[in-house]
């Protein structure tokens, strides 16, 4: 008789609770197999442990060795992933199995596959979400600990950061682009912009709430905004690492309105100075590095 339990663990260590479904699988069935749920989104704040941190916890238990510890990839739907954990039973040569869970883990809204649900009462509350919580508020200051944070550095995927650019610009009486609104930072100008936030619903939304934090000035008419181009950004905070910035170009012609930053309304105080760069190469030398590339494209595509 095959006992399974299915979890993610994603915990520092196994807390009581989970020992004690452990013991109580171990007693009903001759092997017990842990299915550690596992998805390519590694390293969020809900996943941050990878499969091989998970499967030490047990054995840092002493308890690896009673155990046959194997992942379980998530899957599109329920129904597919309740599939996956029956071959996995049928694979090991098992025609019966019991799967245990706790009251709180909701196994029986998930599960839908041919074998049994045990529903073992834990002893107190256990949350693994409050574990993490609490290594955020009581990180550990010793050797082992920062070698994790270098381990969870190098393991993750390369991160990929959307951001977006804005070029308000105007025209000259010919119709013919004649100079592009930047903001100075430093001894140097870049365009309006800033990170996507993940309360943002699209990247128009993006550019128009940091057209307002940074300029003060309400843009209504989404339809002012034309989306131009995107393009990798060399910018120096994540150069020489796995991480990059793609933004996301878009402008906005100054007519019919003038388009003046208003500093009483300005929310992020980034620029120190706003002028209207002349749309022409020799301008290059005014810009950052990191948004010339943006500032050359831009101008040629509008000529």
């Amino acid at each position: 008789m095959l006992s399974v339990i299915i979890g993610r663990f994603q915990t520092p260590y196994l807390h009581q609770g989970h020992l004690q479904l452990i013991e109580e699988a171990h007693k009903h069935g001759t092997t017990t197999l842990v299915l550690i749920g596992t998805t390519a989104a590694t390293g969020t704040d809900k996943n941050p442990l990878d499969f091989d941190s998970r499967h030490d916890l047990f054995c840092s238990h002493g308890i690896c060795r009673h155990l046959d510890i194997r992942p379980l990839p998530d899957c599109p739907s329920d129904k597919d992933w309740s599939d996956s954990i029956d071959k996995i039973i049928a694979d090991l040569g098992f025609e019966e199995a019991t799967i245990f869970g706790g009251r709180d883990n909701s196994i029986e809204s998930y599960y839908s596959g041919k074998h049994p649900i045990k529903i073992i009462d834990s002893i107190g509350t256990h949350s693994a979400t409050r574990l993490r919580q609490q290594c955020v508020k009581h990180p550990i200051k010793n050797s082992d600990f920062r070698a994790g944070i270098i381990y969870h550095a190098e393991k993750r995927w390369p991160i990929v950061y959307s951001t977006v650019d804005i070029a308000v610009y105007r025209l000259d009486e010919y119709g013919i682009l004649d100079s592009v609104l930047m903001g100075k930072k430093g001894d140097k100008f870049n365009f309006i912009g800033g990170f996507v936030d993940a309360q943002d619903s699209d990247l128009r939304t993006t550019a128009l709430r940091e057209l307002f934090e940074e300029t003060g000035v309400e843009v209504i008419d989404d339809h002012w905004l034309t989306y131009e181009f995107s393009a990798k950004v060399d910018d120096a905070r994540y150069r020489g690492t796995k991480d990059c910035i793609m933004t996301h170009l878009f402008s906005g012609h100054d007519f019919p309105r003038q388009f003046t930053p208003n500093f009483q309304r300005i929310i992020d105080k980034e620029f120190k100075e706003f002028a209207w760069i002349p749309a022409t190469e020799k301008s290059l030398e005014l810009i950052a590095d990191c948004h010339k590339p943006l500032f050359l494209k831009f101008i040629n595509s509008k000529n």
